[in-house]
This record gives structure tokens, sequence and C-alpha cells, in this order.
């Protein structure tokens, strides 16, 4: 299966990644993978204290934001100003609020099917 690695932290490599991809497995060469290599800026839970990094790494890491450094490279470009961050950002809460609020409206799982598609039982062919 062809596969590469791309700069995760960088949106217009991912950008030309996935597109390369999809025209590649569009053309009948089959499935592509790809490994978007980011840096997490927060510890794996609120139970991690994330104390196996300095402060220092986390604060540079943060430098290379992807979202802030696309944001910033489209106002450079005069393709964003701050009404048009201010209505994105305000699109994007009401989409999160919509999907929160859909997810607890929802009803709950059937704790029978809880497990199913996660494990198998054993010697089966599904």
């Amino acid at each position: 299966m062809p596969a590469w690695t791309v700069d995760g932290m960088d949106v217009l490599a991912v950008e030309a990644a996935a597109l390369r991809a999809a025209e590649s497995v569009r053309a009948g060469n089959g499935p592509h993978f790809l490994e978007a290599q980011t840096y997490r800026f927060r510890a794996h839970s609120m139970y991690d204290p994330d104390r196996y990094r300095a402060k220092s790494e986390i604060e540079e890491w943060k430098g290379r934001d992807p979202l802030k450094g696309l944001a910033e490279l489209m106002r450079s470009e005069g393709q964003l100003d701050d009404r048009m961050m201010e209505e994105l950002d305000m699109e994007v809460l009401a989409e999160i609020d919509q999907a929160v609020g859909r997810a607890e409206e929802a009803p709950l799982e059937p704790v029978a099917d809880l497990l199913r598609f996660v494990t198998s039982e054993t010697g089966s062919t599904a």
C-alpha cells in the first residue's frame, strides 16, 4: 500500500498529501496510508499531570499551531480579516453546541451493544 508521512502541523502540506492520495485512489491505485505527524499540546487526560515534557517544549510547539499558522497566512494574503475570523469562530461554536445538544438528547446505547464491533467470538469469521 502506498504510504507517506506528512507534517501534520502544516495545513497546506496535509491538504496537498490528501489530494495526492485521493487522486491516486480515484485513478485506481488502491488505498493509501497517510501518517500526519502532529504534536499534542495537552496531556493525555485530565488525570495526567504531564510531567514528562518540559513546558518550554510545549510552548515551542504551540508556535507551530496549524490553525494559527493558516490564519496568519490567510491574513497576510488578504483572505481573512478580524470580522471573518469572528464569524467563523461563531459558526464553529454554534456547530459544536448543536452536536453536543444532539448527543445529550440521543438515547443511550443499549448495554448489550457496547462491545458490538469491538470484540468477536473466538473462531468467528465475521
